[in-house]
Order: C-alpha cells, then sequence, then structure tokens
C-alpha cells in the first residue's frame, strides 16, 4: 500500500486497482447486505476483493481483532467493513466514494509527478 506522501508510479497505480476494486464491492452490494444477518453480535462483516479484483467473499471478524485480520484477509487486496443495519444503498453509496477517492489520489498522483518532471 502507498503512504501519504508516496507519488511513485506504483502509488499511482495501487489508487488506481483501489477504484476499481470499489466498483467489484459495489457490484456484489446484494451479496454483502445477504450475509449481514448471520454476524454475532460483537462482530463486523469483512467483505473482500483480492488483487485479481475478485470477490472472494464475506467473513465474519470479531471487532477486537479487525486490526489484525483485516490485513491478514486483504492481503494483497482490499477488504470493506460493514455492520448489521447497512443497506444495499449504503454499500453501493460507500464504495462509490473509495472509488472517487482513490481516483482523486491517482489523479493527484499524477499532477505532482508532472510538476517534478
Amino acid at each position: 500500500m502507498s503512504t501519504h506522501g508516496d507519488y511513485s508510479p506504483q502509488a499511482r497505480s495501487a489508487a488506481e486497482g483501489k477504484a476499481r476494486a470499489a466498483g467489484v464491492f459495489a457490484a456484489h452490494a446484494e451479496a454483502i447486505v445477504a450475509a449481514l444477518p448471520a454476524v454475532p453480535v460483537g462482530h463486523v462483516l469483512v467483505a473482500v476483493v483480492d488483487e485479481e479484483l475478485t470477490f472472494t467473499g464475506t467473513h465474519h471478524v470479531a471487532q477486537g481483532e479487525i486490526v489484525t485480520r483485516i490485513p491478514q484477509l486483504e492481503a494483497a487486496g482490499w477488504a470493506m467493513v460493514f455492520t448489521s443495519g447497512a443497506d444495499v444503498t449504503e454499500v453501493r453509496r460507500r464504495a462509490d466514494e473509495m472509488a472517487m477517492l482513490a481516483r482523486r489520489r491517482a489523479e493527484m498522483i499524477t499532477r505532482i509527478r508532472a510538476r517534478r518532471s
């Protein structure tokens, strides 16, 4: 993953990948929402898209384990966390926001790199 001050071509590529992954989350909004009722109390639902931009499913993660489990689940891909009560509209809205922010980051990196050339 890129850091805030990373304006490398790899950081731009990572931002573009994140924007594409957001589209995969949005496309699977119904499956994500369908998995929410089975989430136990004290857990969240983590949806995962792998580096090949494949939706790999959802996982129940205890709230106290979020910090350690999410990096394991997303590996080289991406994860989004949901709590009960989320609906398809919210999943898509959050995915759209994720895509917008990632695209903005990619565009910003392009502008910064152009100025530095």
